[in-house]
């Protein structure tokens, strides 16, 4: 089972510091060009406001990624882990955006980009040492990396409290 990052709307304060870890991430050589507005600020997480509730949304590195079967380059691609864009083949098309059933695909500049239209996404941060920047810096542990080994942990949670609500009714 491949791994992604999973937002708990309960504990998220909407402080946006995954946003800003996410740039910070992938800027490289373009750390501080952001503030001087020379650069996009493209974090690949999005936190999104709604009444009463606040999450990060981002790409859940879906085994079958409706945006790796829409693009037309073939630009994006999943190698059973993460769901990757490769720069050099996508053109700006949005057909990813289209077809993301939770909105995390996203198009625009990217720093070092400035001429052309590229779809980014979550990358689990696969450079970078430590993991997902948005989970280190996560001031309320809103955010939490799943893998397999949680997916089952939850699963079988779940299915235990449902076989004791068959057995014993509601608690």
């Amino acid at each position: 089972m491949h791994t992604f990052v999973l937002s708990d709307p309960s504990r998220c304060i909407g402080c946006r510091a995954c946003e800003i870890a996410c740039v910070k991430a992938h800027l490289g050589d373009y750390t501080g060009r952001v503030t001087r507005r020379q650069m996009p600020f493209a974090p690949r997480i999005t936190v999104v406001h709604e009444a009463e509730v606040t999450a990060p949304i981002q790409c859940r590195q879906c085994e079958d990624a409706p945006c790796v079967s829409v693009c037309p380059a073939g630009a994006i691609t999943h190698d059973g882990e993460v769901v990757r864009v490769d720069e050099s083949r996508c053109f700006g098309c949005k057909a990813c955006m289209a077809a993301c059933p939770v909105g995390a695909m996203q198009v625009g500049h990217l720093p070092g980009k400035p001429d052309r239209l590229l779809a980014y996404k979550c990358d689990l941060c696969e450079d970078r040492d430590g993991g997902p920047a948005c989970v280190a810096v996560c001031p309320a542990n809103a955010l939490k990396i799943m893998d397999g080994g949680e997916l089952q942990r939850i699963a079988g949670g779940r299915r235990r409290h449902s076989a004791l609500q068959v057995a014993f009714g509601q608690r």
